[in-house]
């Protein structure tokens, strides 16, 4: 009796498992098949992943990549990677079939950097800047569109020891850096000052940096100094430094614009008087002279005068000068004086023979 109902269970169980195949189809395992992905792109060189599985980079604007499975969407995503442009995802579709071509457009965006301004000043100008290495010209200075990090500033200025220090450059700020330069004690040199500031120093014909500036443990003597300004005229200058101290020495530079306005003035008288006076290639007349409006600088000056060699000379005037030059014309050579006054001799004895035969012939007939 109790066997029953046990295999009535069973057998209901056994009629459940025939119903639920005959519902349920058995699946064959599908066959693998070969498609195609093109993804194209406008970035030449980017790196194309399928699913953080490197495929290969785009060239010409395109890369086809071949995918062999049994499943109809083996990969999930596609990805695209540039230095300087956002990563690009996207899904990617079902493979189309057998040897079938599946398009994939992916637009990247290039990356806007972010970068910042680098001010830099310091006590004096003129200072040299270098940021991490790199020379940046002169202080005051402003560099823009540097990246966003971190940047070792120097200040290099001759007389003054080398300043060195570290700046933050933010995103779209400006960094504002300010540095006072201490000056190098020296027990011997020389101190050069101009006004205005920021003149080149020659010191014996050889370049020592921008005014104000001190050149330290050079040779006691003598020394030519010559400062150069944008604008300004040259100035030149001749100092003795000591053996005790530094020598300073200070320039008032004038502007090209008031040194031509302050011509000079030339007078010129000669020995003999009325000399044939060119200056720079001009005739201006006869000696005594004098020319007005003569520009600073160097002129040519030639006299010329009848039987006399040419006088030949330069003469430098400064703005604003008056200059007088006697000139001594050099007499002609006393070899030369006395050959023409003997052939003018022998020219005229020759004439009073000629004539004196012809009479004496003319009264004979």
């Amino acid at each position: 009796m109790n066997k029953m109902p046990s295999l009535r269970l069973f057998m209901v169980l056994v009629t459940c498992l025939m119903c639920l195949s005959a519902i349920i189809p058995v699946t064959a395992e599908r066959p693998e098949i070969i498609s195609y992905y093109d993804i194209y792109a406008n970035v030449n060189g980017a790196a194309i992943y399928f699913d953080n599985e490197y495929k290969g980079e785009i060239s010409k604007g395109s890369l086809t990549v071949c995918v062999i499975s049994s499943r109809p969407r083996p990969y999930v995503r596609v990805k695209a990677i540039m230095d300087g442009y956002e990563t690009t995802i996207m899904p990617l579709p079902v493979v189309a079939g057998e040897l079938q071509h599946v398009p994939i457009h992916l637009k990247m965006k290039q990356l806007i950097p972010k970068t910042g301004n680098l001010s830099v000043s310091s006590s004096p100008d003129h200072a040299e800047l270098l940021i991490d290495g790199e020379a940046y010209g002169n202080t005051p200075h402003t560099v823009t569109g540097l990246a966003v990090g971190t940047y070792t500033i120097q200040l290099i200025s001759p007389g003054y020891k080398t300043w060195s220090e570290t700046a933050i450059v933010s995103a779209e700020k400006t960094t504002e850096v300010s540095a006072s330069l201490l000056q190098k004690h020296y027990a011997r040199g020389l101190s050069v000052r101009s006004s205005p500031e920021g003149a080149e120093v020659y010191l014996d014909e050889v370049y020592y940096g921008i005014t104000p500036m001190t050149v330290g443990d050079i040779s006691v003597g003598l020394h030519g100094i010559e400062i150069k300004k944008v604008g300004y005229t040259s100035a030149t200058r001749t100092v003795t430094v000591t053996n005790t101290g530094v020598t300073v020495e200070s320039f008032s530079l004038q502007t090209i614009e008031e040194a031509t306005n302050m011509s000079g003035t030339l007078s010129l008288t000669s020995k003999p008087t009325g000399a044939e006076v060119s200056l720079d290639s001009v005739i201006r007349g006869v000696t005594p002279l004098t020319v007005t409006g003569l520009a600073q600088g160097t002129h040519q000056i030639k006299l010329t005068y009848t039987d006399y060699p040419d006088y030949q000379s330069s003469v430098v005037l400064s703005a604003g000068e008056a200059r007088l030059c006697d000139i001594t014309m050099q007499t002609p050579p006393a070899s030369e004086w006395l050959s023409a006054s003997f052939f003018s001799v022998i020219v005229s004895l020759l004439a009073v023979g000629l004539f004196v035969t012809c009479r004496y012939s003319e009264k004979r007939t």
